[in-house]
């Protein structure tokens, strides 16, 4: 993710490879952003070829008993060279090999099991090639995070 707009104490993003439930016509780069509170920071910049869709990010959303919690995403700025589309998932909270939350989190024993995802895809507009930017707001537990997101077309 380019420019991250977050601007709460304790949530951050961690790159993860994508999961093997996304379809294969989806481009996916080298790793796609998992945001969580709690998680390592870790951005990058997400790129696709003209007319590919890309998977921008998974949303974990998960209570202290596994579960999915309640949440909300919206696009507070859509791209102005394609679109985004919001899909549940499910996801392993894990990188790097190890689990996503760390060991005083509560979600840490969550970590060998699938969690329930909020993944948003980017499709550029037909024979688009450029930059282009989109800003996202993430609600959970009372708090809100934006996140922009620069996406670059090839």
């Amino acid at each position: 993710m380019g420019r991250a707009g977050i601007g709460l104490a304790g949530v951050a993003l961690a790159t993860l490879i994508a999961g093997a439930s996304r379809p294969q016509s989806e481009a996916v780069g080298p790793g796609v952003p998992m945001i969580a509170r709690g998680a390592p920071v870790s951005q990058q910049d997400v790129n696709t070829e003209v007319g590919r869709p890309v998977l921008l990010f998974h949303y974990v959303h998960i209570d202290t008993a596994c579960g999915p919690s309640a949440m909300a995403v919206r696009l507070t700025t859509p791209p102005e060279h394609g679109s985004v589309s919001f899909e549940e998932g499910e996801e392993r909270p894990w990188y790097g090999g190890r689990p996503l939350f760390t060991p005083g989190d509560p979600r840490a024993r969550c970590g060998n099991r699938l969690a329930a995802t909020k993944d948003a895809v980017f499709t550029p507009a037909p024979g688009f090639a450029g930059r282009d930017t989109l800003v996202v707001e993430f609600s959970e537990d009372g708090q809100t995070i934006t996140d922009t997101i620069d996406i670059v077309v090839r």
